[in-house]
């Protein structure tokens, strides 16, 4: 009968486990936010420009050019943009800025 109990006890942790890193990929930490953009080009080392969907948790609607503050040069570096690439950004909300701290390429 313990092992019954143990197995279900497991599976129970198991499932709640994984409803929690679905939670955390769809409602990520206060301040941080995904969206979806189009690549446009560098602005420097350490910042980019993309056009981008609007993004309601800020009260921001879309914009065709935006550019914003990459954390590190090897984050856009390892990424590989090109002009035209669809990519989705997290970006982390500061008092003064958005900062890009990781940038998916998606087709």
């Amino acid at each position: 009968m313990w092992k019954v109990v143990a197995l279900f006890v497991v599976l129970l942790l198991g499932f709640a486990l994984g409803i929690w890193g679905t939670y955390r990929a769809v409602y990520p930490e206060k301040g941080v936010h995904r969206l979806t953009a189009v690549f446009q080009s560098r602005a420097g080392d350490t910042a980019i420009l993309v056009g981008h969907e609007a993004i309601p948790a800020l009260s921001m609607g879309s914009m065709e050019l935006m550019a914003f503050d990459v954390e590190s040069r090897a984050l856009v570096d390892q990424a590989g943009l090109k002009p035209g690439d669809r990519v989705r950004l997290t970006i982390r909300q500061t008092r003064d800025r958005l900062l890009v701290v990781k940038i998916d390429k998606f087709r």
